[in-house]
């Protein structure tokens, strides 16, 4: 039975046609996946249904009753939950005051919400106490409680937009047991991801958007994450559908900690031996030789973060060695000009911390605007902002568009490219680079890093996304109990098992 049915939705911003005759549905216990390039209309279609935006056109029903959700509040009182990526929730609030917040039940005494909250958080899996403080939990984490508040809400239709783009692959599954039990409750669930293998594994039916509309709507058990891949940016099939992973080109065997032969002096970015952090990490070596991306990922409490924070100042470290393209440096904040500060990139605060009010041309100028000495100059300088606009793909109609009216992973690539070009060094540590992005865009990074490294910049990468790490690194560190206990080499052939290799290491760290 149709929970929602959405017929002829139509949606734009200004001169640009964002949904185009949108019309599809959604059963009664259904779990429908939809998927699309960065700038599709994705986000447009999420803020309809969840009574942000009001469409241009199209009629929409929820168990057979027109639906037009004139605010979010609204939407959530007629039965339509939505979980975003990024939330924003009151940080001065207690997780249990957080999932009941502007629902019926929030009134009720704290003893009877934090036992109710208790139950809801188990079912998210998510083990915290619910009088911690939302401020006080780290933010891949604050889907998980809008999920419980969902659950609280007893809403009819749960979209998720994105939820697990943060998540490591044990927390997506249980995200997916809690989509399988929203499921079998009869409610609906609209899943909104860019992590295609893992979407395939819990959803009944995928939605394709491209350009607007739907272009194709088929079961889940047709496809897979190859055929998908090409059919969300519009490319043919390849003839050989092996992994939706393509690798980075295979190198030399790398020495030291995954390989037995010493490098040059001239070839070593960076040498670490014998790291600790206290009470987080305990005796790791990296080797990163210039021109390598190396990743390293692990469970939330491995140290992978301790790891990623000594070598970027953020925590306090020791070390036995460090060198800096053969430069001895030191951890140590007072150590002046030869502390070891190593630039890095976050998501969070870098893509989503750009201006949304400032045009595209001057996010991307590194100087100050209208400092430029001479036409020339500022010509050239324009000149380079839409070269990137085209080679980043970024849907837009005018390099003077606001970087706000651009979708999330068009601001994510905009900011991606601006803090590396403003980057003045060669050994760079970015936090998951390619979060939130469609399979076009992830090639598009990848090729922003194959130009970092081909012109001698070295690159460390932290990320939970397995596909991530397959496809932009050279070598891959699984971290445990404060220890890199494993390094998966990703060059060679795809023989699609990269991917699950990373993910069982992951796990059985």
């Amino acid at each position: 039975m149709s929970l929602l049915q959405v017929q002829g939705l139509t949606k734009s911003f200004g001169a640009r046609r964002v949904l185009r005759d949108v019309s599809f549905s959604v059963g009664e216990g259904e779990i429908v996946g939809l998927v699309g390039t960065n700038g599709a209309g994705k986000s447009t279609l999420g803020d309809i249904l969840a009574g942000i935006t009001a469409a241009d056109s199209g009629v929409m029903t929820l168990q057979g009753v027109p639906y037009a959700p004139l605010s979010a509040d609204d939407a959530r009182h007629l039965g339509v939950g939505v979980v975003e990526q990024l939330v924003r929730i009151d940080p001065e609030l207690t997780i249990a005051q957080a999932v009941f917040r502007g629902t019926p039940q929030a009134g009720r005494p704290p003893a009877e919400l934090r036992r109710q909250a208790q139950v809801l958080l188990s079912t998210v899996t998510l083990d915290v106490d619910p009088d911690t403080l939302v401020g006080e939990l780290p933010h891949f984490v604050h889907g998980l409680v809008e999920i419980a508040r969902v659950l609280a809400e007893d809403t009819r239709l749960v979209v998720l937009d994105e939820v697990s783009a943060a998540l490591l692959p044990m927390e997506v599954t249980g995200l997916h047991a809690v989509a399988g039990r929203l499921s079998r409750q009869g409610r609906g669930v609209l899943y909104i991801s860019h992590r295609l293998p893992e979407m395939l594994e819990v959803v009944d039916r995928v939605l394709v958007l491209r350009d607007g509309r739907i272009a194709l709507d088929s079961p889940a058990g047709a496809l897979d994450p190859v055929r998908l891949a090409a059919e969300t940016v519009g490319e043919p099939v390849p003839a050989t559908r092996v992994t939706a992973v393509v690798p980075r080109p295979e190198r030399e065997p790398v020495p030291g900690p995954a390989g037995p032969q010493p490098l040059p002096a001239e070839e070593v970015a960076l040498h670490v031996r014998n790291l600790r952090v206290p009470g987080a990490v305990d005796g790791v070596d990296l080797l990163l030789r210039r021109g390598e991306v190396i990743g390293l990922t692990g469970r939330r409490s491995s140290g992978v973060r301790e790891i990623a924070g000594a070598l970027t100042g953020e925590f306090p470290a020791i070390t036995d060695e460090l060198l800096l393209h053969g430069e001895p440096r030191e951890l140590d904040p007072g150590a002046n000009g030869h502390a070891l500060r190593l630039p890095a990139y976050r998501p969070d605060e870098d893509a989503y911390g750009v201006d949304p009010g400032e045009t595209i041309a001057r996010t991307l100028t590194q100087e100050e605007w209208g400092a430029l000495t001479d036409l020339r100059s500022e010509i050239a300088t324009l000149r380079g902002v839409i070269r990137t606009v085209h080679k980043m793909d970024v849907k837009t109609l005018s390099i003077r568009t606001r970087v706000g009216a651009l979708s999330g992973g068009d601001q994510h690539k905009l900011a991606l490219a601006r803090w590396m070009a403003a980057s003045a060094h060669d050994v760079l540590v970015l936090h998951e680079p390619t979060r939130g992005l469609d399979v076009r865009a992830r090639r598009q990074v990848r090729e922003l890093l194959d130009d970092a490294t081909g012109n001698g910049a070295s690159v460390v990468v932290v990320s939970v996304d397995p596909d991530e790490l397959a496809e932009c690194c050279d070598r891959v560190g699984i971290v445990s109990g404060g220890r890199v206990t494993r390094w998966i080499d990703t060059g060679g052939p795809a023989d699609g098992t990269l991917r699950d290799r990373i993910i069982a290491a992951s796990t059985a760290a």
